[in-house]
């Protein structure tokens, strides 16, 4: 019996860690394959793929947002070849299970963490054994049951973080990693809070693989702990081996729980991590306390705020901070003041996310009570809600657009500084949905814009608004780009007398050996402003560093 596991990611960078665990965990005991796609790829070209291979099983990983490929994918092979069994897993089918042996043209469902349930399925379908398996749900038998694997029988098995599949592109896609399985919390949005408890893979198991990532160069390392720093005996024991094990050009990346940071832990932190080595995501989602209560999240936002300041100030980790618009009882009003109280805070990255109900959750359980319309394809996101109207939801999508191009994109750091402590200080979601809203009345690309369009249109904004922030545009250009601007921000002399001055700049010398310039320095990364006095300034950027030299 031949088996194939497959799944459809996100992006080429992103990797599933449960097609592995799936392998290495039965890869001894079956004929077992497996094989990724992206979401961009057709999907009946995969079918075609997976049919050559002559497979009698074939599983697929479902999550959310592989809803339609994956479904698509199951209804292909079944229509090329009504003999072959189908298994789908994975988060979006492990709480509804009955729905997809209704609605897909699927042979079985396999509920939470399959590597074992899996083995048991297989072999019961290879010796043609009793299929009622717990965790397992076909058109016979529906299970609601949701498997947990036991971490010290997986950690027996081969690494999943070492095959050999991986060895070539490692370095080019993100490594997830995990070194614990669950959630203590009860947040009624989120799949995480249906599993019990929290499982920890041993100290040296984690240790000894992530030496083996490191050795082999990987560039990301995502952890994908729910709340990886709930136990601070194990969040110190990885901390230390990483700071220990540091390589430049490798980050890391967490999912913490802000609140439970010490004054101790970080300090330890801001004086021990090398810079841009780790990237802290932080889920605040409301700072309005009635909609922490209404969906069970423990938040207590003033030591939040303190300890994400206290990570600031040491200036070496990055901070992802998330929000979530639509909660209970969060209206617009509401949900502007969530914003600006976790903008204040000044993050690198803010992501403005949007309420999904999804499958299996207890907020799609309630979903009548709060008034919620949702949209019944994955993701699931809500329409509108007793709180918030479709309107408002809509408006506040801009704000997202204009948040991730001018804040979260990292481009225009000197021009955001400027307005956010002067014309739009302590108004930062006005900002972005004055800037939404002129998006969309000029009917401005959301894609495929080139980079100077987007300091054309944020400059002509400022300027509808009586601002001139010119001198900070041009600044941002400059540090970001280091290509010689054009247009609006372009240098206060003729094409001809800057074409002249580069020419003598890039003859004199002693002058560029004096201050380490090189004339493509000077003609790519400098900005010129003629002195009235005489002569000219020049200002030279260096990423977010700039050099001024007066040239006679």
């Amino acid at each position: 019996m031949k088996v194939h596991l497959t799944t459809f990611n996100a992006k080429y960078i992103h990797t599933s860690m449960a097609l592995r665990w799936l392998y290495v965990v039965n890869k001894d005991r079956f004929d077992l394959s497996f094989s990724e796609y992206t979401i961009k790829e057709s999907v009946s070209v995969v079918a075609d793929n997976i049919l050559e291979g002559g497979y009698d099983v074939v599983g697929i990983s479902v999550s959310i947002w592989n809803v339609k490929q994956s479904r698509e994918l199951a209804k292909i092979l079944k229509e090329q070849n009504p003999d072959i069994i189908i298994i789908t897993g994975g988060p979006e089918v492990s709480y509804e299970p009955q729905f997809f042996i209704n609605n897909w043209d699927v042979d079985y469902v396999i509920s939470g963490e399959g590597e074992f349930v899996l083995g048991q399925l297989l072999d019961a379908l290879q010796k043609g054994n009793n299929l009622n398996i717990d965790s397992v749900s076909s058109k016979y038998n529906i299970s609601y049951k949701t498997a947990q694997a036991d971490i010290t029988e997986l950690i027996k098995f081969p690494s999943p973080y070492r095959l050999e599949f991986d060895n070539n592109e490692r370095r080019n896609r993100i490594t997830y990693f995990e070194t614990s399985r669950g959630c203590p919390y009860s947040c009624q949005y989120c799949l995480s809070s249906l599993e019990k408890g929290v499982r920890y893979f041993p100290g040296e198991y984690i240790v000894e693989n992530l030496k083996y990532l490191i050795d082999s160069d990987v560039k990301q390392i995502k952890f994908l702990d729910r709340t990886f720093n709930l136990n601070k005996k194990h969040t110190m024991t990885v901390f230390d081996f990483l700071i220990e094990n540091h390589r430049p050009g490798l980050n890391c990346q967490f999912e913490i729980y802000a609140d439970l940071l010490n004054d101790e832990t970080i300090e330890y932190l801001n004086s021990k991590v090398p810079k841009n080595y780790f990237r802290f995501e932080i889920g605040i989602q409301s700072t309005h306390e009635p909609t922490n209560v209404a969906v069970k999240r423990n938040q207590n936002f003033s030591l939040l705020s303190s300890n994400i300041e206290k990570i600031m100030k040491g200036d070496v980790i990055d901070l992802h901070l998330d929000l979530i618009a639509g909660l209970p009882f969060e209206t617009f009003d509401r949900f502007r003041k969530s914003f600006n109280d976790v903008f204040r805070l000044r993050a690198k990255e803010v992501q403005l996310g949007f309420l999904k109900l999804l499958r299996g959750t207890n907020l799609r359980r309630d979903a009548l009570i709060y008034g919620y319309k949702f949209y019944n394809e994955a993701p699931y996101e809500i329409i509108s809600g007793n709180d918030i109207s479709e309107v408002e939801l809509e408006r506040i999508r801009d704000v997202e657009e204009a948040l991730d191009k001018f804040w979260n994109s990292g481009r225009f750091a000197s021009t955001m500084n400027f307005l956010f402590e002067g014309p739009y200080f302590d108004k930062y979601f006005d900002f972005f949905d004055e800037m939404g809203h002129y998006y969309k009345v000029k009917n401005l690309p959301r894609m495929g814009y080139q980079l100077e369009d987007l300091f054309n249109y944020l400059d002509q904004f400022l300027k509808s608004k009586g601002i001139d922030a010119c001198d900070f545009l041009r600044e941002d250009y400059y540090s970001n780009f280091k290509i010689r601007p054009t247009g609006y921000w372009s240098d206060d002399i003729s094409k001809a007398e800057r074409k002249k001055l580069l020419y003598t700049i890039g003859q004199d010398k002693d002058f560029l050996s004096k201050h380490n310039l090189t004339r493509k320095i000077i003609e790519k990364q400098t900005a010129i402003n003629p002195l009235k006095d005489g002569g000219y300034l020049l200002t030279i950027f260096f990423g977010n560093k700039k050099q001024e030299l007066v040239y006679f």
